[in-house]
């Protein structure tokens, strides 16, 4: 019951600080709903030009930019989920729902440094972090050890764009991005993650291409700490798996490869296909989805359906939608 209430409540505490604030900085308002055959999620994003608050699932997260220069500023952010955090109540092992495995969970997390832009293209952010989950109901003892205190880590990613036009109300965009993460974290055990990625779109007349890829890599990771691969939602990126439930792999090492093609009908209609396919330490698979995108006036409509590799004999589809609205506060 605790936590049913907690649910209805951050996105009403959410909205009140956002149209407080909006009124008086007269900044942007944006929200949506995410959905697929397993869950359904809001986000909500209020953003001041400096600071922004988001709402992301269960996750809350306040970040702040404070700009130094053009290419120097500072860094500073604080997230919480206070339950089912790491999707912690949904595990799936080949496909299946195994509830014998989920358990429940809490993060809070603190970050602070820098941010260094040398150009409108390329961004560097490096960051010390905080970290603290809270793990109960887990039969490993093994996993509940290993987080039983706070860790204090090095957050440092670097990107590169080169956009020509964007449309992130559908996640599409045509151009070039890529990107690097390295995080590595001491407490009462020590661990690491890396990862690399790329993504690029090209407009051919009515047709739009897409495709990204993602490797990741890590040290003495586990089910917490693990790269949550799923979901067929455009606005992903390249940790979008076609065909596949929200968060449904966590893995490790692997690499994942998607692909995209759309034509433009009247109206601003999209009609496409996806493809995905991943080799990992967990599963080696792939997924198909047949997907539909509108914009209509400040609207972003996405939605479709996927089909998952067979796995067991069996391969159930997975029907998909997601909405986001712009709200401008005046």
């Amino acid at each position: 019951m605790r936590q049913s209430r907690v649910t209805v409540l951050l996105p009403v505490v959410f909205l009140l600080a956002a149209f407080r604030l909006g009124a008086e900085d007269r900044t942007l308002l944006v929200s949506g709903v995410f959905a697929d055959s397993s869950i359904v999620g809001p986000v909500v994003r209020f953003t001041t030009g400096e600071s922004s608050l988001t709402l992301l699932g269960g996750t809350l997260e306040g970040s702040w930019v404070k700009r130094q220069s053009a290419r120097r500023g500072w860094l500073f952010s604080a997230d919480v989920t206070p339950f089912n955090a790491q999707l912690s109540n949904r595990i799936y092992v080949e496909g299946e729902r195994a509830h014998e495995l989920e358990y429940e969970a809490a993060s809070h997390r603190i970050r602070a440094g820098f941010r260094l832009t040398p150009n409108d293209r390329i961004t560097t952010d490096i960051q010390l972090v905080g970290l603290l989950e809270r793990i109960t109901d887990i039969d490993d003892a093994r996993v509940r050890s290993f987080w039983e205190g706070p860790f204090v880590g090095l957050d440092v990613s670097h990107a590169y764009q080169h956009l020509s036009t964007e449309s992130p109300l559908i996640g599409s965009f045509n151009g070039f991005t890529a990107g690097a993460r390295f995080e590595v974290f001491a407490g009462p055990e020590t661990w690491s993650r890396v990862s690399i990625h790329q993504r690029s779109g090209i407009q051919l007349g009515k047709i739009h291409l897409r495709q990204s890829l993602l490797a990741m890599s890590g040290k003495n990771l586990n089910v917490v700490n693990r790269t949550l691969i799923g979901g067929s939602w455009d606005v992903l990126g390249e940790t979008a798996m076609y065909g596949q439930r929200f968060g449904e792999y966590r893995v490790a090492r692997g690499a994942l490869a998607n692909v995209g093609a759309d034509y433009v009908l009247p109206r601003n209609w999209r009609v496409g296909v996806r493809g995905s396919y991943l080799r990992s330490d967990v599963a080696d698979l792939y997924g198909t989805a047949i997907n539909v995108s509108k914009i209509w006036k400040t609207f972003g409509f996405n939605a479709g359906v996927g089909k998952p590799q067979a796995r067991n004999g069996k391969s159930d589809a997975v029907f998909y939608v997601a909405v986001i609205a712009p709200l401008y506060a005046k």
